[in-house]
């Protein structure tokens, strides 16, 4: 066991913003430098020293009960006091002791629970995004990607130059040790990345009180400076690596040095990309393909999908946060912690497929270095020529499909959390921990118009048409807004806890939004209210999907289905019209990060931190085929024929499952 003066400063620092002493922790941040450390703060959980606290407390209790004989000395110690565990005298001379097996049930539930009183307050707000308080890997899923903005919002109000935010989402490797404190080896080793994105993890600057800011509490003279002072004086880049599995490719390689940056090799120019022979680590795993290992599954081994359906890609260094299908080839892009996005070529199933490894750079000292910020979000613009990531750097960026960089995007303060493009694919619509929400030019990569109607970080947006558009944030609120408009269309209340995420269905009519308040709610422009309040959840509700089905897509003789993801470990499929639960899918054990209809609307693929992608028939809700990776799953996608699932994980790996022949 190690840990680090770094470490135990960051941990003090962050119980300081937590507390609320604001001045306290910048005055702590700036003589302990915690700027210039290596912990990745978007992957601790809240209330993380109270916790290894606890913990410690724990320990000393059972090793001043046990003897060196390994039997109990008298009577169990508990109830022991922080000040008491530092008091060695304390330990002989007023022991706290459990009450005797004749005493009342009542007396032992009102002892046992005292112990962790102090810890059990300081999480109440701390469950939020997170499964359980007891599920470490939800916690820091939580806290790193889900994009809740409940653990971003003091980020942007410290006082920090600049350096807070360098410090709470630095490398995401380097939070190896932040995560020691896990209670399984396994978790600590599967679970890297939620709240985040936002997740959706999505993911959010994970420093300060895990309360939203309002009008009252959010400093005009903070707004978002300390978030990226340091992005908003450097210019930024991105590189392009092609790694290919043999000589046979057209790509002429250059060998790079090991660990070597993009920087070396793509002078002071942006839009340049660098071709390079695979590192050390991807010619160990040839091009990054190997065949999956599936774990034991408690299911009907008639649905487990073989291994030899499922095409492992490995490449990425940390937790692989997004991916999504080209809409017009067999193109996986995935982005991760590791401030790379890739892309994957999966159209010749015969070979290794080939990868393209786009790494987001920023300008520092006169070059060009990778800016070590997880990617947040990417998407594909309608005809699948350019793909667009949105970074926790501040930038987001445009490439083209040969990895090349068309152009990068700089306006935002602060992490982006979500990126899309419009259907006809002249604007790119980005949401950010500065509260606002812009829509870009992407034939010039200028911004267009900069929308700061919210309170608190914006965590999702979604088109309506091609110039107007929803946007949902921790404050609680909904606004509608269309592209010259100074104020917006519409504003829609009623969530009495963050907005997690919203979504238009097909024909722009009905918008849906899910919440940590355990609703899922139906608006229409026509009202105020909503049109339905859907509660049949148990935890905070993550994701939302429309199915492609119904008036106005390619299903039109299918009703319209709206499919829910929960912390309480189930998918929910719902008829809007009618306003009911038509199906509850249970058969995941851990939170429910992602689902996604197939192009038809027959199936339902959903991914949860149990590991397991399962597949569901919409009409009957039964499993139909069903998957287990190596890591938590935090995205599913289908490809456009609908023949191949894609899922991104934890533990840095993305898998493609065949379905073609089932």
């Amino acid at each position: 066991m190690s840990f680090s003066s770094d470490e135990v400063n960051f941990l003090v620092y962050r119980y300081l913003q937590e507390s609320g002493f604001i001045h306290s922790a910048f005055v702590f941040g700036i003589e302990s430098h915690i700027s210039q450390s290596n912990i990745n703060g978007a992957l601790v959980p809240p209330a993380a020293l109270l916790t290894i606290l606890q913990k410690g407390l724990m320990y000393t209790e059972v090793e001043w009960s046990v003897g060196e004989n390994g039997e109990m000395n008298g009577r169990p110690i508990e109830g022991l006091s922080l000040i008491d565990a530092v008091m060695p005298e304390i330990k002989l001379a007023n022991p706290a002791v459990k009450a005797e097996s004749g005493k009342s049930a009542a007396s032992d539930t009102t002892n046992a629970s005292s112990s962790s009183a102090s810890t059990t307050g300081a999480n109440i707000k701390a469950e939020v995004k997170t499964e359980t308080t007891s599920t470490t890997a939800a916690a820091q899923t939580n806290s790193g990607v889900t994009a809740s903005g409940t653990a971003a919002t003091n980020a942007e109000t410290t006082e920090t130059d600049g350096g807070t935010n360098s410090a709470t989402t630095g490398s995401a490797n380097a939070s190896s040790s932040a995560a020691a404190s896990t209670t399984s080896a396994t978790t600590a080793a599967t679970t890297t990345g939620e709240d985040t994105k936002k997740p959706e993890a999505c993911q959010t600057t994970a420093a300060g009180p895990t309360t939203a800011v309002d009008d009252a509490t959010s400093s005009s003279s903070n707004n978002g400076n300390s978030n990226n002072a340091a992005a908003s004086s450097e210019a930024t880049s991105g590189v392009a690596v092609t790694s290919a599995p043999n000589s046979s490719s057209t790509v002429t390689p250059i060998a790079p040095a090991p660990n070597a940056t993009a920087a070396a090799t793509t002078g002071s120019t942006p839009t340049t990309a660098t071709v390079a022979a695979p590192t050390q680590a991807q010619s160990v795993t040839g091009t990054a393909t190997s065949t999956a290992r599936v774990e034991p599954m408690e299911i009907d081994s008639a649905i487990e999908i073989p291994a030899s359906k499922a095409t492992v890609l490995r490449g990425h260094e940390s937790e692989v946060f997004i991916c999504a299908w080209n809409p017009s080839r067999d193109l996986l892009a995935s982005g991760s912690g590791d401030s790379t996005a890739r892309i994957w070529d999966m159209s010749d199933t015969g070979n290794s497929p080939n990868q393209l490894v786009l790494r987001h750079c920023i300008q520092k000292g006169g070059a060009e270095v990778p800016s070590n910020k997880d990617v947040t979000s990417l998407d594909w613009n309608c005809d699948g020529t350019l793909l667009a990531t949105g970074s926790y750097d501040g930038f987001a960026r445009i490439w083209k499909t040969d990895g090349h960089l068309a152009s990068t995007l700089g306006q935002h303060k602060g992490p982006i959390f979500a990126l899309k493009w419009n259907k006809r694919g002249n604007y790119i619509l980005s949401a950010g921990v500065d509260k606002t929400t812009i829509i870009w030019d992407a034939s010039t990569g200028q911004c267009t118009q900069q929308f700061s109607f919210h309170n608190a970080p914006a965590l999702d947006v979604d088109w309506q048409t091609n110039n107007s558009f929803a946007s949902c944030s921790t404050d609680q609120r909904i606004h509608v807004c269309r592209l010259g408009s100074e104020a917006p269309v519409k504003t829609f209340r009623g969530h009495t806890n963050e907005v997690n995420a919203i979504k238009w269905c097909p024909q722009g009519k009905l918008l849906a939004s899910c919440s940590d308040d355990m609703t899922l709610k139906i608006w229409c422009m026509n009202r105020d209210k909503c049109c339905h309040d859907l509660q049949a959840h148990s935890k905070e509700i993550y994701t939302i999907k429309w199915s492609p089905t119904g008036p106005g897509t390619q299903n039109p003789n299918t009703n319209l289905l709206l499919a829910s993801a929960s912390f309480d470990s189930t998918v929910r499929l719902w008829d809007v019209e009618r306003g009911t639960c038509i199906h509850t899918l249970t058969k995941h054990t851990e939170p429910v990060y992602s689902v996604a209809f197939s192009p038809d609307g027959k199936y339902l693929a959903s991914g949860s931190f149990d590991k397991c992608v399962h597949i569901w028939s919409t009409q009957s809700g039964q499993l139909v085929h069903s998957y287990k990776g190596t890591g938590g799953i935090f995205e599913v996608c289908w490809n456009s024929k609908g023949t191949k699932v894609g899922a991104s994980a934890s533990d840095g790996s993305v898998f493609v499952l065949d379905l073609r022949k089932f």
